[in-house]
């Protein structure tokens, strides 16, 4: 099974010698997936169905922003799970935590509460101590990091992405129309944010002088108002969770679309990856070495999913 969408142009075909023999390796826009890629559940009956991170030791943090009740959503916790599958709770007394990202010592960052209206931006420390940096207006919703500890928040009631200094002062990084329902946001090896707007399905770069961009729409990903969950940047790809229709998809950075994982069937079936099935997949994100996915669901009873790329 070939996943990537064949395209002349953009296919790379390099050719090795080992031992003799000829060796062909294919790789389409510059990422070379193994088109036998399989899903599996590294957890089961899982809480934790929003925004996923991975920290330098390869342990996994989920928000659980639970289920809507009003604006906000009823879940409490951010949950740590190790390598190993174990899971235990990071922070409590959480109202409903969305995005969430990691820096390299360890401290947790957290959006949370934006059901009232404006979103607080939270810093949790390994020991769990919890530190209110910023307030943003809005429906904030997704985050990241740059390499300074710079945060950017996405908001999906306002057209802006913020940024938050480690100081907790806030600017805006960046507005326009096509920003409101922003969720995911990562940024690319050339220091450009990539969006992801949940509600139209368009995958959005803002360049670092602020200036938005259409990558591209993600077709009939958009359902009953639920499109696309959260992003993750993989080399030249963007991986979009599809929330609405149980897909995840494949974005390169020049505009190529596919359906990278899932049959659409709402349920929870491991496998390869066209034939495997999810339950609202939600949060995504990669390892620190993209040799992984990992993937919250939304729906059912919740569970934890991973995909090796390499």
């Amino acid at each position: 099974m070939k996943t990537c969408i064949k395209n002349s142009s953009a296919k790379t075909i390099l050719f090795f010698a080992v031992m003799g023999l000829s060796i062909i390796v294919s790789s389409c826009y510059g990422d070379g997936f193994d088109p036998e890629l399989e899903v599996e559940t590294f957890v089961t009956d899982f809480a934790g169905n929003d925004a996923v991170s991975v920290d330098k030791f390869g342990n996994v943090y989920v928000s659980e922003f639970g289920q809507f009740v009003g604006a906000n959503g009823n879940g409490t916790r951010v949950f740590k799970v190790s390598k190993s599958g174990d899971v235990t709770e990071f922070a409590t007394g959480l109202t409903g935590p969305l995005g969430n990202a990691i820096d390299a010592q360890g401290n947790l960052y957290v959006v949370n509460g934006s059901g009232d209206g404006a979103g607080d931006i939270l810093k949790i420390t390994p020991d769990g101590s919890q530190t209110v940096l910023a307030t943003i207006n809005g429906f904030p919703s997704g985050l990241t990091l740059d390499h300074h500890k710079n945060i950017y928040v996405s908001n999906f009631g306002t057209p802006t992405v913020h940024r938050i200094t480690p100081q907790g002062e806030v600017t805006v990084y960046a507005s326009d129309p096509r920003l409101a329902g922003g969720v995911g946001v990562d940024f690319d090896r050339k220091g450009n944010l990539i969006v992801g707007n949940f509600a139209t399905a368009d995958i959005l770069s803002i360049n670092p002088e602020g200036i938005v961009t259409l990558i591209a729409t993600i077709p009939n990903a958009v359902v009953n108002g639920f499109g696309i969950g959260y992003i993750t940047v993989v080399g030249n790809s963007v991986f979009a969770t599809g929330i609405g229709v149980n897909k995840i998809f494949r974005v390169t950075l020049d505009g190529q679309v596919e359906e990278f994982a899932g049959n659409g069937n709402a349920a929870v079936v491991d496998g390869l990856i066209n034939e495997a099935s999810f339950n609202g997949p939600n949060g995504i994100t990669a390892d620190k070495y993209g040799k992984a996915l990992y993937i919250s669901e939304f729906g059912g009873t919740g569970a934890l999913r991973k995909i090796k790329l390499r």
